[in-house]
């Protein structure tokens, strides 16, 4: 990939030479890249520009679009994220790979996800019975923590497993992962067991039992002026069918009790009103709709536009770094890149600098920022001020980007960037930026000012003949 910017502005000036600059990743210690500017700086024009030029190159892309303005790249499919429109991401997916850290590491990365849903973070107790619910749901569905050939099934639709439940075919549902509709359903069988006693057997009976009681209701009052009773009475032979189910799996719980079976659910599901308050952050991460099994109808693009304008601010961190994770997971089993500097797909992240706040070292997106570069993943950030990211993630992109920075941010930007306040007041938006391009090799190039396209100004222009060299 090979971007045309601009022309250097101090050539220009001094010299009348026409000197242009790329954005060539190949060229550099990584294909990251940060840019930013203020309101009216023409900060999504430039990231349509670059991304353009991806889709060009036919690299393959992940734009996380917080202000929905960029879904019209070419070849660009978008879709929007929200309650209405019910796409999302299961959670609950796997990586098959036995070094994944499977189910264990799945049980930390969706406490994690409920944590920074949370205005507060999940207590001991909490932590405890959300793992526990995890690894149990995993379990029922035959997928054990300690055992990695179970790890690999298929992703299931809403529509799919509504169906089979509907049907009742369960063996069938062990064929795909669980969804955090499962999930939900363990944890309140488990609140059942601890309210009326049981165990999963006799409350998955008892539900059922109390199930056909609502449908025998339902159909009393759509039967009251009918004489046709036939299909009533099926439904009431099915209930006492029911009855001695239930009868006869409390009866087997109580025979279990003696051998002690149970001892381990009676250890780790002690309390319900810790498992009341789990399912309550379960319900609280499920109400965006964007941990729902349907998968978005990308259909193959490989410029995915995710418009996530409609979800809350917490929602957006906590939906972008789930998916992060999961291109990070699928770039690391297709291996390093030959060449250690080709770049396989890009990630763009809008209002970047929010996934950063707080991000510790083993956050998602500061293991992409130090590590995805020879997985072939280059991290764009587009942000408003570039103070606003920590000094660890300014020091390793391989891009800086600067479109005009207000004046009272010139100074801790200087000591931030290592540039010059004088080149910060050169700056013009739409029409001069600055950029420090991190040269393989070089220690600390300076940041340069570049003349851009534009047809208000001669030299404008002059850069404007250089526009459509080929990315």
């Amino acid at each position: 990939m090979k971007f045309f910017i601009g022309l250097s502005e101090t050539d220009l000036l001094k010299n009348n030479r026409d000197r242009q600059i790329h954005y060539e990743p190949a060229r550099l210690i990584n294909a990251h890249m940060l840019i930013c500017g203020m309101s009216g700086t023409g900060k999504s024009y430039q990231c349509r520009r670059f991304l353009e030029s991806a889709a060009k190159a036919g690299i393959e892309a992940d734009v996380f679009d917080v202000h929905e303005e960029l879904d019209d790249i070419t070849g660009a499919v978008s879709v929007k994220y929200s309650q209405a429109t019910g796409y999302g991401f299961n959670p609950l997916v796997l990586s098959a790979d036995p070094h994944s850290g499977g189910v264990v590491r799945q049980c930390d990365f969706i406490v994690g996800l409920i944590n920074q849903a949370s205005a507060s973070p999940l207590g001991v107790k909490q932590e405890a019975a959300l793992r526990a619910l995890i690894t149990d749901t995993y379990a029922a569905n035959g997928i054990f923590a300690d055992n990695p050939k179970t790890w690999a099934r298929k992703e299931i639709s809403e529509a799919e497993r509504a169906n089979l439940l509907r049907a009742r075919r369960y063996d069938e549902l062990r064929q795909f992962y669980p969804t955090l509709e499962d999930l939900k359903s363990y944890a309140l069988k488990k609140i059942s067991v601890l309210t009326i006693g049981g165990n999963d057997y006799s409350i998955t009976a008892f539900n059922n039992l109390s199930d056909m009681q609502k449908r025998l209701s339902r159909m009393n009052s759509k039967w009251s002026k009918s004489t046709n009773d036939l299909e009533k009475d099926k439904l009431e032979a099915q209930i006492e069918t029911a009855k001695h189910d239930a009868l006869a799996a409390y009866e087997g719980w109580l025979a279990s009790l003696k051998t002690g079976k149970e001892l381990e659910d009676v250890l780790k599901y002690t309390d319900s009103e810790v498992l009341i308050s789990v399912l309550s952050r379960l319900e609280l991460i499920g109400q965006s709709g964007i941990f729902r099994s349907t998968a978005p109808p990308f259909n193959g693009a490989r410029m995915r536009v995710h418009a996530i304008k409609a979800l809350t601010n917490e929602q957006q961190i906590v939906f972008v770094k789930q998916r992060l994770r999961a291109i990070f997971e699928e770039a690391k089993a297709m291996g390093p890149t030959r060449s250690g500097t080709e770049v396989r797909r890009i990630i763009f992240l809008d209002e970047a600098h929010k996934y950063f706040h707080n991000a510790a070292p083993d956050d998602i997106v500061s293991v992409i920022a130090r590590e995805a570069r020879k997985f072939g993943i280059g991290l764009w950030c587009a942000s408003q001020q570039p103070i606003d990211f920590p000094q660890s993630f300014l020091t390793n992109v391989g891009a800086t980007i600067l479109l005009g920075i207000h004046a009272s941010f010139w100074a801790k930007t200087s000591r931030m960037l290592r540039v010059a306040e004088d080149d910060l007041k050169l700056i013009r938006p739409k029409s001069v930026l600055s950029i420090k391009l991190m040269t393989a090799g070089e220690a600390d190039p300076p940041f340069i000012n570049v003349r851009l396209p534009n047809p208000n100004s001669p030299n404008g222009v002059r850069a404007m003949r250089y526009a459509n060299v080929a990315a």
